[in-house]
């Protein structure tokens, strides 16, 4: 956890800004007049639930407690850190020296697991790989794919790695760091993978991060990854991202598999925009890593894990999303993400008793057939729940509209959301209206929480968040910032501002960029404070291991991204809009909120086409 997330979760920001601003509890928020501006009627909102603030007055100004503590007291960043960590009790020790140590760790622990690729990849071409050799030759895997994914072997040798890379300087504590190697109680080292096939996990730069080991022969557990470390996290990463992303962000489109064969043979077979969640349900991290390079995700799943898609798994799991408890998991947890990242989720549901693999190398045509046919999560659930052709009771088609419906009311774009129900009411034979005032119902009893809390993009991850993205970017090109404001001006909307960003470092860092006539990142460094100084050399160090787009594209992309900055910061208004408007204390009130959520529809409409204008010049959707 950062210190500004530490500062901010002991800071109750309701009692905070009582003491500037006097608060009337309005429904599950409270209320008081904008300190910011002059009003008679209370348009200033505390959300207690996201600790966050909105005027919906003529100011329009809104985000956490740094930015009420820097717009009231005209504090900048730093000043409103110290303040506020002395307020929260947290003590401010993080310099210059210990991020510089940090850095030197991590690229020690990158240079480990290189060193560890290296020596597999010469076990696997030496006398100890035949048996790896000859079990990936029966799975039809070539040579030169192989070679290509950097494929290795661990001998069965409890000492063969530790010993090697010892001998190159390495040290027990590094090795042990990096996951390669396991320490007894009694303090002896041995190395952890024996005995397997290795599959080195990349990041999209290239970079060895960690490793997957298939046994070979008799042994438990089948498959083995490396455990958490400073670089590994098997939730945050995809295998096959380093070979897979100028294609996914060339077609717009990745296909999502389960296991490393897959990804092998799709490759092998020229598919070369599928990448694997390593065994594990995809996860939100892995989506907004993939959404960097496109906007279609498809699924492509068995036919018991598309079963336990669209059973408990998931319909229940889209009615807990919809709740103030219980976090959503699964289908629930991918209709959220659907609608956080702004992509296009689908489900491919492959023959029963085939994986990728298998049916990749009997019936390719088959293969490419089920992908391009995949279907929208929603619409695979509809499917299964209320199939075409089955003669259901009417009680077994109002429980089958029941379950759907919180699945409907996930999806975020209002016309297919519209287009959903009208296929809904034909399906179970009721009134479009009816379901309509159902879903109206159960917004209203969850008030869709979710849709309020503001999506502050962790700064912690091994790359660069979107807000973070967007701040290189303008940066890096000169051009940049004229680029981004004509694309917003086509919308009709204003320059990308400091609302744009959520994060409250990414905020501060914007102001002091749009400070600079001519940006100069030396310049700008000086100018920062020492927080910010070390969030900019950060930043700047990731920017330096993305992958090369090509001007071109990066341009496309830093626009995009910039763009998508917007929409998020209008759907985060318009889901605020929505909670205080349950809370309207009258018709004048509720009017007024009505008209804001209407030209929030209408700029989200605007900036919609204008990215789906700028994607079909530019050929297909662009990396972000």
């Amino acid at each position: 956890m950062s210190v500004v997330d530490e500062v901010k979760q002991r800071i109750d920001i309701v009692e905070f800004i009582s003491r500037y601003v006097p608060l009337k509890k309005a429904g599950r928020n409270f209320k008081g007049l904008c300190p910011f501006h002059a009003e008679k009627t209370p348009s200033f909102i505390v959300f207690p639930d996201t600790q966050t603030w909105h005027c919906f007055g003529a100011c329009g100004e809104g985000g956490d407690i740094f930015a009420f503590l820097k717009k009231r007291e005209g504090m900048d960043f730093s000043q409103a850190l110290e303040f506020l960590a002395q307020q929260a009790g947290v003590t401010l020790h993080r310099d210059r020296e210990e991020a510089a140590r940090e850095q030197k760790e991590r690229q020690r622990l990158l240079a480990a697991v290189a060193a560890a690729a290296r020596y597999y990849a010469e076990q696997l071409a030496g006398p100890a790989g035949e048996a790896a050799r000859e079990y990936l030759a029966k799975r039809g895997v070539l040579p030169e794919v192989a070679s290509e994914f950097q494929l290795g072997y661990a001998p069965d040798s409890w000492r063969g790695l530790a010993m090697h890379l010892l001998a190159q300087g390495f040290s027990k504590e590094e090795l042990l760091a990096a996951g390669l190697l396991v320490q007894r109680e009694d303090g002896r080292i041995y190395d952890r993978f024996r005995n397997r096939l290795m599959f080195p996990i990349c990041d999209a730069g290239g970079r060895v991060l960690g490793f997957g080991g298939r046994v070979l022969g008799e042994g438990e557990p089948k498959y083995l990854n490396s455990p958490q470390t400073p670089l590994f996290d098997k939730g945050r990463l995809l295998y096959g991202i380093d070979k897979a992303w100028r294609e996914i962000a060339r077609t717009g489109v990745a296909v999502i598999v389960e296991g490393y064969i897959d990804v092998l043979a799709a490759h092998q077979a020229g598919q070369r925009n599928v990448v694997a969640s390593m065994g594990t349900a995809i996860g939100e991290a892995q989506l907004q890593l993939l959404s960097r390079f496109g906007r279609t995700f498809i699924l492509a799943l068995d036919a018991d894990a598309a079963g336990e898609l669209a059973t408990s798994r998931g319909l229940d799991a889209a009615v807990k999303a919809l709740g103030e408890q219980g976090g959503p998991t699964f289908a629930g947890g991918l209709l959220q993400f659907e609608r956080r990242l702004d992509v296009d989720l689908r489900v491919a549901v492959l023959p029963a008793g085939f994986d990728p693999d298998d049916l990749i190398r009997q019936d390719p045509a088959r293969w490419r057939e089920l992908v391009e046919e995949a279907k929208p999560v929603v619409r695979y659930l509809m499917d299964k729940a209320l199939p075409e052709r089955a003669a259901l009771q009417p009680k077994e088609r109002a429980r089958a509209a029941r379950e759907i419906l919180p699945v409907i009311a996930l999806v975020p774009d209002a016309i297919e959301r519209a287009g959903y129900i009208e296929e809904l009411a034909r399906r179970v034979a009721v009134a479009p209206e009816l379901l309509q005032r159902e879903l109206a119902g159960l917004a209203a009893r969850s008030r869709v929480a979710a849709e309020a809390r503001p999506q502050l993009e962790a700064r912690a991850g091994p790359w660069l968040s979107r807000e973070e993205y967007v701040l290189a970017f303008l940066l890096h090109y000169r051009e940049a910032r004229q680029l981004v404001d004509s694309a917003l001006a086509e919308a009709g909307l204003e320059a990308l501002a400091e609302a744009d960003f959520a994060d409250d470092v990414a905020r501060s860092l914007f102001a002091a960029l749009a400070a600079e006539e001519n940006p100069d990142r030396l310049r700008l460094r000086a100018k920062l404070a020492p927080e910010l100084r070390q969030e900019l050399d950060r930043i700047e160090r990731l920017w330096a291991e993305e992958p090369d787009l090509g001007p071109e594209e990066a341009m496309r992309a830093g626009v995009e991204a910039a763009l998508q900055l917007r929409r998020i910061r209008l759907q985060r208004e318009l889901g605020l809009l929505r909670v205080v408007l349950e809370d309207a204390e009258d018709v004048a009130e509720a009017r007024r909120y009505w008209l804001a959520i209407d030209r929030c529809c209408k700029s989200l409409r605007a900036l919609m086409l204008v990215s789906l204008a700028r994607r079909s010049i530019g050929g297909q959707p662009q990396p972000t």
